[in-house]
């Protein structure tokens, strides 16, 4: 009888498995990736693959990463060597995951659905399931869950949600793949850490949840930004200078994100005490299903628009407010950019772009480093001093295309414009118009900072404008 329970185990975890295997996919993405630094050209193009797996039907899940920059996306099942070209449905950069349709659904109807589970307790074991370094086999491999932390997403590179560590093996090629545990998804394979060895990491349901939450109205929005910069306590003098009596913790509200909800509840200096009714310690962490967890991992359980209770200490007052958590995004141009067109103007061999995390990165592999110190400011640290001006429009000259016209005047590349001609720029519409309504016998381009100017002839330089478009093959001389 013993013998027999165990021979029907083994047949029923053959059987899961098998259902595991048949919803995993590979995915080839041919992708394009323009270049910052060359915006007009058509860009890089390669071909990448990753891993994803049946939701629903017709429905893919997988990593944005694996199929951001796509200009052409292939699907395989298992143990079915026919591609079939899939379109991405939805993409969450913020939260690195993806939704992808294919073309002609009819391959995908008869694969069954994998159905998601809850938060896999620490010390449990996990397997994951991809097709890492490149295979065309399915691959999975045992783990344990050994951390559950709110760690940054390298996809955008400014955003951080929940993740859980394991010690099964995570590569390139895994990324989208399935977490499975008792033959339900516990998460989504995205990421390692090259400091660490047979470590990786994926996103745990919650946030896949919050994703498909947020796609149910047809739109995706985004995790909504909670926007308080907040200074722990542990200081029992820092609690005694906050007015706090003994025995209570919290943390002290420093600054804010321009419009984001806790601006429009919270001044400087109150002190948070609780969020969503989750007692807030003095090291800005909650008690959240058990874990000790950063407070954002609250705030990530609410979609945009809904409204976030708080209790805070206002001079010694205690009180209970609501930060509506809105849908503006503070954050986007400081980030890595994905699935989009470079934008530029070119004028007699001057390069005009927008200041964002992509132009920035152009200057070297050590931008932050060696790139001129106003633009590190300006991307992270100005909107702090200036509350106003995070995220505000500036441009600069990132190269200059040599011609007679342009190269004997000073160079000024990698700094950002204040005017030309006179009139404040800050986006690239705004130096076309300054440019092309300009009839003065020169063009006049002052910079924000050393008293830096550039001059041209505009007559000359009108006239060699198609000259150097011509030579440097250039299309078309602006992508505003």
């Amino acid at each position: 009888m013993r013998r027999w329970a165990i021979v029907c185990m083994v047949a029923l975890a053959a059987c899961a498995q098998a259902t595991v295997e048949d919803s995993v996919v590979r995915i080839v993405n041919q992708f394009n990736r323009f270049s910052w630094y060359t915006p007009w050209d058509s860009g890089s193009t390669g071909s990448g693959s990753g891993t994803g797996f049946v939701i629903s039907k017709n429905r893919i899940m997988t990593n944005a990463h694996v199929v951001s920059d796509a200009a052409m996306l292939l699907v395989y099942f298992h143990n079915d060597p026919t591609p079939y070209p899939a379109h991405v449905a939805a993409i969450g950069h913020d939260c690195d995951l993806a939704i992808l349709e294919l073309n002609d659904p009819t391959r995908s109807e008869r694969i069954p659905a994998l159905e998601f589970d809850g938060l896999p307790p620490l010390r449990s074991q996990v397997v994951t399931y991809g097709y890492p370094a490149g295979g065309r086999r399915l691959s999975s491999t045992a783990g344990v869950v050994s951390r559950i932390e709110v760690q940054d997403y390298v996809h955008t590179g400014v955003n951080s949600h929940l993740t859980v560590q394991t010690d099964a093996a995570i590569n390139p090629g895994n990324s989208g793949g399935p977490v499975i545990q008792n033959g339900k998804v516990v998460g989504v394979a995205f990421q390692g850490n090259q400091q660490l060895e047979n470590m990786g990491f994926f996103i745990p349901v919650t946030v896949a949840n919050h994703f498909l939450t947020d796609l149910e109205d047809g739109q995706y929005d985004g995790f909504p930004e909670f926007g308080a910069y907040i200074a722990t306590l542990d200081s029992p003098a820092a609690r005694r200078y906050a007015g706090m009596a003994e025995g209570e913790t919290g943390v002290r509200v420093e600054n804010f994100l321009r419009g984001c909800g806790a601006e429009t509840v919270l001044l400087r200096d109150d002190i948070i005490t609780s969020i969503n009714g989750f007692p807030v310690a003095n090291d800005a962490t909650v008690d959240w299903n058990g874990m000790r967890l950063a407070i954002s991992v609250v705030v990530d359980q609410f979609q945009k628009g809904e409204a976030l209770p708080l209790g805070i200490i206002r001079n010694g007052e205690k009180m209970a407010v609501e930060a509506t958590l809105n849908h503006f995004n503070p954050l986007p141009s400081k980030g890595n950019l994905y699935d989009r067109k470079p934008n530029y103007y070119v004028y007699a061999g001057l390069v005009f772009t927008p200041l964002n995390g992509e132009t920035v990165k152009t200057y070297s592999n050590s931008w932050f480093t060696d790139a001129p110190q106003e633009l590190v400011h300006e991307m992270y640290y100005r909107h702090i001093e200036e509350h106003d001006y995070l995220d505000a429009p500036q441009v600069m000259i990132i190269r200059r295309l040599d011609h007679e016209v342009n190269v004997e005047e000073a160079l000024y590349t990698y700094r950002l414009i204040d005017t030309i001609n006179g009139k404040k720029v800050r986006s690239l519409a705004e130096v076309v118009e300054a440019i092309e309504t300009n009839s003065a016998d020169q063009h006049v381009i002052r910079f924000q900072h050393g008293n830096r100017v550039m001059m041209l002839d505009r007559k000359q330089a009108d006239a060699a404008h198609a000259d150097i478009l011509e030579k440097y093959a250039i299309p078309k001389d602006r992508n505003l």
